[in-house]
């Protein structure tokens, strides 16, 4: 099933560790690609299949702006450094107003929600889980929020839980499971790779898979 018929690709979070692996990756790949950056004077990377946008992912008007013309969209947007308030689900309604508007199906996030509200048998995912509602509980409720309204939307989303997201050599693997996490960290380059790749993949379609190396 080739879920994405288009070579152009919306990017979020496309400066952070997570998502500018992507960007590279992406016009490695050969997408035209668009990003919507705050600071886009910051941003490294010149590329004639780059578009960059300024604006801020809070803003519908800047969100539509990326979005035209786009086949699908992949988000790795964390919260601002330095803000308290969570963003991530008022983002996601936002998104899921404009995405069927603008007959884009395919949507690709992250999240560092361990908890699968099912029974967890693995030590260190239950462990993980419990350290994360402990530490940072109103950005977990936030990230619960944003899970149910995307498993309510007819988009043909998957969240991908991730452990610590590390800067180094892509290893060429990536471990997955829909129940627990396979491991502590994953290379930003791989897990770029493996966005990537769901692009054009319907194995994880409405679903949260963890991955790692």
């Amino acid at each position: 099933m080739n879920l994405f018929n288009s070579s152009s690709l919306a990017l979020l979070g496309g400066a952070g560790k997570a998502g500018f692996p992507v960007v590279q990756a992406a016009l490695q790949a050969g997408h035209r690609v668009r990003v919507l950056l705050r600071h886009p004077a910051q941003f490294a990377v010149r590329h004639e299949r780059l578009t960059i946008l300024e604006g801020d992912a809070r803003d519908p008007v800047a969100l539509r702006q990326l979005l035209a013309g786009s086949s699908a969209l992949i988000s790795t947007l964390g919260n601002p450094r330095g803000e308290s308030v969570p963003i991530l689900s008022s983002v996601t309604a936002h998104l899921l107003a404009l995405l069927p508007e603008l007959g884009i199906r395919r949507y690709i996030t992250v999240t560092s929600l361990y908890d699968t509200d099912q029974p967890q048998p693995d030590a260190a995912t239950r462990q993980a889980a419990a350290y994360m509602e402990q530490h940072f509980p109103a950005f977990m409720a936030d990230r619960h929020r944003e899970l149910a309204l995307l498993a309510s939307s007819p988009l043909d989303w998957t969240c991908v839980r991730l452990p610590l997201v590390v800067e180094a050599p892509a290893t060429g693997i990536v471990q997955t499971s829909l129940t627990h996490r396979p491991g502590p960290q994953i290379a930003a380059a791989d897990l770029a790779q493996f966005l990537l790749g769901q692009l054009s993949s319907d194995k994880f379609l409405r679903q949260c898979p963890f991955v790692a190396n």
